[in-house]
Protein backbone atom coordinates (compact mmCIF):
# COMPACT_ATOMS: atom_id res chain seq x y z
CA UNK A 1 0.00 0.00 0.00
CA UNK A 2 1.26 3.44 -0.97
CA UNK A 3 0.03 6.07 1.53
CA UNK A 4 0.57 8.77 -1.10
CA UNK A 5 -2.34 7.33 -3.10
CA UNK A 6 -4.81 7.62 -0.23
CA UNK A 7 -7.31 10.46 -0.12
CA UNK A 8 -7.16 12.77 2.89
CA UNK A 9 -10.12 10.98 4.43
CA UNK A 10 -8.70 7.51 3.76
CA UNK A 11 -5.38 8.54 5.26
CA UNK A 12 -6.96 9.87 8.45
CA UNK A 13 -9.36 6.96 8.87
CA UNK A 14 -6.58 4.42 8.51
CA UNK A 15 -4.23 6.39 10.77
CA UNK A 16 -6.85 6.42 13.52
CA UNK A 17 -7.91 2.81 13.08
CA UNK A 18 -4.71 0.84 12.60
CA UNK A 19 -3.03 -1.00 15.46
CA UNK A 20 0.02 -1.74 13.36
CA UNK A 21 2.69 0.54 14.80
CA UNK A 22 4.88 0.34 11.71
CA UNK A 23 1.98 1.26 9.47
CA UNK A 24 0.91 4.05 11.80
CA UNK A 25 4.40 5.51 11.69
CA UNK A 26 4.37 5.37 7.90
CA UNK A 27 0.95 7.01 7.76
CA UNK A 28 2.00 9.71 10.18
CA UNK A 29 5.01 10.54 7.99
CA UNK A 30 2.65 10.90 5.04
CA UNK A 31 0.26 13.03 7.11
CA UNK A 32 3.11 15.34 8.11
CA UNK A 33 4.51 15.59 4.60
CA UNK A 34 1.11 16.26 3.10
CA UNK A 35 -0.20 18.87 5.53
CA UNK A 36 2.89 20.54 7.01
CA UNK A 37 3.26 22.85 3.97
CA UNK A 38 -0.43 23.84 4.24
CA UNK A 39 -0.04 24.76 7.90
CA UNK A 40 3.31 26.51 7.40
CA UNK A 41 2.00 28.69 4.55
CA UNK A 42 -0.99 29.72 6.65
CA UNK A 43 1.22 30.63 9.60
CA UNK A 44 3.62 32.62 7.42
CA UNK A 45 0.84 34.59 5.80
CA UNK A 46 -0.82 35.34 9.12
CA UNK A 47 2.43 36.64 10.62
CA UNK A 48 3.15 38.66 7.47
CA UNK A 49 -0.06 40.66 8.07
CA UNK A 50 1.54 42.27 11.09
CA UNK A 51 5.22 42.52 10.30
CA UNK A 52 7.56 42.86 7.34
CA UNK A 53 9.84 40.01 8.41
CA UNK A 54 8.82 36.40 8.95
CA UNK A 55 11.20 34.47 11.18
CA UNK A 56 11.52 30.84 10.06
CA UNK A 57 12.07 29.64 13.62
CA UNK A 58 8.84 31.25 14.77
CA UNK A 59 6.97 29.63 11.88
CA UNK A 60 8.40 26.22 12.78
CA UNK A 61 7.34 26.66 16.41
CA UNK A 62 3.78 27.52 15.45
CA UNK A 63 3.60 24.62 13.00
CA UNK A 64 4.61 22.32 15.86
CA UNK A 65 2.01 23.92 18.13
CA UNK A 66 -0.66 23.29 15.51
CA UNK A 67 0.31 19.63 15.20
CA UNK A 68 0.24 19.27 18.98
CA UNK A 69 -3.36 20.50 18.93
CA UNK A 70 -4.14 17.91 16.27
CA UNK A 71 -2.64 15.14 18.43
CA UNK A 72 -4.32 16.29 21.65
CA UNK A 73 -6.63 13.80 23.37
CA UNK A 74 -5.75 10.96 20.99
CA UNK A 75 -6.50 12.97 17.84
CA UNK A 76 -9.91 14.04 19.13
CA UNK A 77 -10.21 16.75 16.49
CA UNK A 78 -9.63 14.25 13.69
CA UNK A 79 -11.92 11.63 15.26
CA UNK A 80 -14.80 14.10 15.42
CA UNK A 81 -14.17 15.64 12.02
CA UNK A 82 -16.65 15.23 9.18
CA UNK A 83 -15.22 15.10 5.65
CA UNK A 84 -17.92 17.11 3.89
CA UNK A 85 -15.81 17.59 0.76
CA UNK A 86 -12.37 16.63 -0.51
CA UNK A 87 -10.66 19.79 0.76
CA UNK A 88 -12.46 19.92 4.09
CA UNK A 89 -9.52 18.77 6.18
CA UNK A 90 -7.15 21.26 4.59
CA UNK A 91 -9.65 24.01 5.34
CA UNK A 92 -9.82 22.93 8.98
CA UNK A 93 -6.02 22.87 9.30
CA UNK A 94 -5.77 26.36 7.81
CA UNK A 95 -8.23 27.66 10.38
CA UNK A 96 -6.38 25.92 13.20
CA UNK A 97 -3.01 27.26 12.04
CA UNK A 98 -4.37 30.79 11.66
CA UNK A 99 -5.83 30.68 15.18
CA UNK A 100 -2.57 29.38 16.66
CA UNK A 101 -0.65 32.18 14.93
CA UNK A 102 -3.11 34.88 15.97
CA UNK A 103 -3.05 33.70 19.58
CA UNK A 104 0.74 33.80 19.66
CA UNK A 105 0.88 37.23 18.03
CA UNK A 106 -1.59 38.58 20.59
CA UNK A 107 0.46 37.02 23.38
CA UNK A 108 3.68 38.63 22.15
CA UNK A 109 1.91 41.93 21.68
CA UNK A 110 0.52 41.76 25.22
CA UNK A 111 3.96 41.05 26.63
CA UNK A 112 5.30 44.14 24.86
CA UNK A 113 2.47 46.53 25.69
CA UNK A 114 4.49 48.18 28.43
CA UNK A 115 6.97 49.32 25.79
CA UNK A 116 4.36 50.75 23.45
CA UNK A 117 4.47 47.74 21.12
CA UNK A 118 1.56 47.21 18.72
CA UNK A 119 0.55 44.47 16.32
CA UNK A 120 1.53 46.73 13.44
CA UNK A 121 5.03 47.26 14.79
CA UNK A 122 6.57 44.06 16.15
CA UNK A 123 9.60 43.88 13.86
CA UNK A 124 12.02 43.78 16.78
CA UNK A 125 10.56 40.38 17.66
CA UNK A 126 11.52 39.03 14.25
CA UNK A 127 15.20 39.31 13.52
CA UNK A 128 16.32 38.01 10.11
CA UNK A 129 18.14 34.63 10.13
CA UNK A 130 21.72 34.89 11.38
CA UNK A 131 23.27 33.33 8.29
CA UNK A 132 22.33 36.24 6.04
CA UNK A 133 25.02 38.80 5.32
CA UNK A 134 25.47 41.81 7.59
CA UNK A 135 24.77 44.18 4.71
CA UNK A 136 21.45 42.54 3.86
CA UNK A 137 20.45 42.32 7.54
CA UNK A 138 21.15 46.01 8.07
CA UNK A 139 19.39 46.96 4.88
CA UNK A 140 16.27 45.04 5.80
CA UNK A 141 16.23 46.33 9.35
CA UNK A 142 16.53 50.02 8.48
CA UNK A 143 14.83 50.63 5.13
CA UNK A 144 11.19 50.92 4.36
CA UNK A 145 9.84 48.41 1.87
CA UNK A 146 8.74 51.12 -0.52
CA UNK A 147 12.34 52.34 -0.80
CA UNK A 148 13.48 48.84 -1.62
CA UNK A 149 10.64 48.44 -4.11
CA UNK A 150 11.64 51.68 -5.85
CA UNK A 151 15.12 50.29 -6.36
CA UNK A 152 13.84 46.97 -7.63
CA UNK A 153 11.55 48.68 -10.13
CA UNK A 154 14.56 50.26 -11.79
CA UNK A 155 15.26 46.81 -13.22
CA UNK A 156 11.74 46.22 -14.55
CA UNK A 157 12.91 46.22 -18.17
CA UNK A 158 15.03 43.13 -17.65
CA UNK A 159 13.69 39.88 -19.16
CA UNK A 160 13.55 38.01 -15.82
CA UNK A 161 12.34 40.91 -13.68
CA UNK A 162 8.92 39.47 -12.82
CA UNK A 163 10.46 36.20 -11.65
CA UNK A 164 13.32 37.84 -9.75
CA UNK A 165 10.99 40.38 -8.12
CA UNK A 166 8.77 37.56 -6.90
CA UNK A 167 11.75 35.61 -5.55
CA UNK A 168 13.02 38.63 -3.63
CA UNK A 169 9.76 39.33 -1.83
CA UNK A 170 8.90 35.66 -1.23
CA UNK A 171 12.20 35.36 0.62
CA UNK A 172 12.41 38.65 2.51
CA UNK A 173 8.73 39.44 3.10
CA UNK A 174 6.85 36.14 3.03
CA UNK A 175 9.52 34.08 4.78
CA UNK A 176 9.96 31.32 2.20
CA UNK A 177 13.31 29.55 2.16
CA UNK A 178 15.40 29.48 -1.00
CA UNK A 179 14.70 25.76 -1.30
CA UNK A 180 10.93 26.28 -1.04
CA UNK A 181 11.07 28.96 -3.70
CA UNK A 182 13.06 26.73 -6.06
CA UNK A 183 10.29 24.13 -5.87
CA UNK A 184 7.55 26.52 -7.01
CA UNK A 185 6.44 25.56 -10.54
CA UNK A 186 6.43 29.11 -11.90
CA UNK A 187 9.96 29.99 -10.77
CA UNK A 188 11.75 27.98 -13.42
CA UNK A 189 14.96 27.07 -11.60
CA UNK A 190 16.13 23.46 -11.53
CA UNK A 191 18.01 23.87 -8.26
CA UNK A 192 18.19 26.07 -5.18
CA UNK A 193 21.46 27.57 -6.46
CA UNK A 194 19.60 29.60 -9.06
CA UNK A 195 17.35 31.12 -6.41
CA UNK A 196 20.30 31.89 -4.14
CA UNK A 197 22.13 33.55 -7.05
CA UNK A 198 19.10 35.72 -7.85
CA UNK A 199 18.73 36.73 -4.19
CA UNK A 200 22.41 37.65 -3.95
CA UNK A 201 22.25 39.66 -7.18
CA UNK A 202 19.12 41.56 -6.15
CA UNK A 203 20.32 42.19 -2.61
CA UNK A 204 23.56 43.64 -3.95
CA UNK A 205 21.62 45.80 -6.40
CA UNK A 206 19.37 47.20 -3.68
CA UNK A 207 22.34 47.88 -1.44
CA UNK A 208 24.16 49.73 -4.24
CA UNK A 209 21.00 51.57 -5.28
CA UNK A 210 20.53 52.92 -1.79
CA UNK A 211 24.24 53.60 -1.41
CA UNK A 212 24.33 51.37 1.61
Amino acid sequence: MDPRKLTDEELVRLLLATRDEALRAELWVEFWGRFQPVIARTVRRRIARYTRWVDHGWVDDLVQDTFLKICKDEFKILRNFEFRHENALRALLKVMAANVAEDDIRKKNSEKEGGGQTLENIDDLLQPPSDRSRAVDSMLNNLRMNEIETCLQQRNNEPNFVRDHKIFWLYFREGFTANEISELPDIGFKSVKGVESALLRLSKWVGDCLDF
